[in-house]
């Protein structure tokens, strides 16, 4: 995992601004499970089908946790030891959008808030398809329930999780 290393340093740093982290540190440990005996790499790795969320069915389901357990959560799937790669993820947030003016790349996020509000987690989200931003967007700041296939990658400037193949199911409306 050193490859997430500094961005688990970020992460640390910037939870201690967040007071005392007891109850997240322990709910992430709750959570994992004991890592299974290292696979034969003589093995091929069999390819992870694109799962179907048709039937309403996800592997990890975040806008069914509390605010606590829903950050927790986020926060192991983007910086833990557990593999949550080719898991179908639904979650509700707050989206966002940033343009990047040095390489032009636009970036999608649903932001996910802790219990207090004062710490979030952002997921990246590539919508399948074709998409053209604002067009097919909804506004940034808006609540949003989205699901896609979880998904990270590494590009010159660090390590990130994305879902791809993500669908906006719905944007919450303030009074909801």
């Amino acid at each position: 995992m050193k490859r997430y290393g500094s961005l688990a340093l970020i992460a640390v740093l910037l939870l201690t601004g967040c007071g005392n982290t007891q109850k997240i540190d322990d709910l992430i440990a709750a959570q994992e499970t004991p890592a299974a005996a290292a696979p034969d790499s003589s093995v091929p790795e069999p390819v992870v089908p694109v799962p179907d969320a048709s039937n309403g069915e996800y592997n990890i389901d975040l806008t069914e946790l509390d605010s606590n357990m829903v950050y927790a959560q986020v926060y192991d799937m983007a910086f833990g030891e557990t593999d949550y790669s080719g898991k179908l993820v639904r979650a509700k947030g707050t989206f966002d959008y940033y343009l990047d003016s040095q390489t032009n790349q636009e970036y999608f996020a649903v932001l996910i808030s802790d219990a207090a509000a004062c710490c979030a987690q952002g997921i990246e989200f590539v919508l399948a398809g074709e998409h053209t931003y604002p067009d097919d967007y909804p506004e940034p700041g808006s609540e949003i329930v989205i699901h896609g296939v979880f998904n990270t990658y590494e590009d010159n400037t660090g390590a990130y999780v994305q879902l791809r193949d993500a669908v906006i199911e719905t944007e919450v409306s303030p009074t909801d």
